[in-house]
């Protein structure tokens, strides 16, 4: 999972906001846009890292059927990567490999932090009410959704 460039947006945007600061502009508009522009990025990333992973974990078969019907079935699953889609490929995978990753993420922070980014991208790609995340609350959750990464590379690699 390679998120330096995910990672490198994040740091360009603070020396943006900072200049945007330092020349005393309204800031919380860039913010807001900021915000936006990030959140649909990132989940852009992660769209592909989930589907990348399925696949990873797929192309160990050394089957070209399995690994096309894979590549198939989570093209399809995630265009809105919510914690329930990706619960639900684990489960057809194996029932504990749901079991185990919702131990882990389930309930917590991380959870929360997710559902947060997927209910802004969806008020931003559906332009349904406000964004209720803001860049700080973006840029503080951001580490925690990484972390629904990391869990499933845990246990499908």
């Amino acid at each position: 999972m390679d998120l330096r460039t995910l990672d490198a947006r994040f740091a360009d945007c603070e020396i943006l906001i900072s200049n945007v600061i330092n020349k005393s502009l309204d800031s919380e508009s860039y913010k807001h846009e900021i915000c936006r522009s990030l959140v649909l990025e990132t989940i852009s990333n992660y769209e592909t890292i989930i589907e990348d992973i399925f696949v990873e974990r797929a192309n160990k078969t050394n089957d070209r059927h399995i690994i096309n019907y894979v590549k198939n079935q989570v093209s399809k699953k995630f265009r809105s990567p919510d914690l329930s889609k990706i619960t639900e490929i684990l489960s057809q995978f194996d029932p504990d490999l749901k079991k185990e990753f919702l131990t882990k993420v389930a309930n917590s922070p991380i959870h929360s932090a997710w559902d947060n980014l997927m209910k802004a991208r969806h008020s931003i790609v559906h332009k349904q009410g406000n964004l209720q995340l803001t860049y700080d609350e973006l840029k503080r959750t951001y580490p925690d959704t990484k972390t629904v990464l990391e869990e499933l590379i845990s246990l499908l690699t």
